[in-house]
């Protein structure tokens, strides 16, 4: 069943619970990627390097002033962002860093029962 956008943000501020989920991917500046289920996700960038993550497609690093990315966001070294991914099926989640390397983690939060 597809999670309601106000529950998305509920499990996010919920805390860690038996059923939470925890996922690594190792980043470098080639890309990788990683199929995620629906779901609501913290992702953490453990390295210390600048990350890019995007939902369903390749990371592309806009030029300056060029257009928005879709389903992209930049996370600092040390930083976390929020992903939802609405609906039931799982999307593919790629990351790159913009020099050298980095591990980061993926949390799936859910809502205690």
């Amino acid at each position: 069943m597809p999670i309601t956008p106000s529950d998305a943000l509920r499990a996010l501020d919920a805390p860690i619970v038996t059923a939470t989920g925890h996922r690594t991917l190792d980043l470098t500046t080639g890309g990788e990627n990683i199929s995620l289920a629906a779901g609501s996700y913290e992702v953490i960038n453990g390295g210390t390097v600048l990350v890019y993550v995007r939902l369903g497609s390749a990371v592309s690093v806009p030029s300056s002033g060029a257009a928005e990315v879709a389903g992209q966001c930049p996370i600092p070294a040390g930083a976390k962002a929020n992903v939802h991914i609405p609906g039931d099926a799982a999307v593919a989640l790629h990351g790159s860093t913009a020099s050298g390397t980095a591990t980061i983690h993926l949390v799936r939060k859910v809502l205690p029962s």
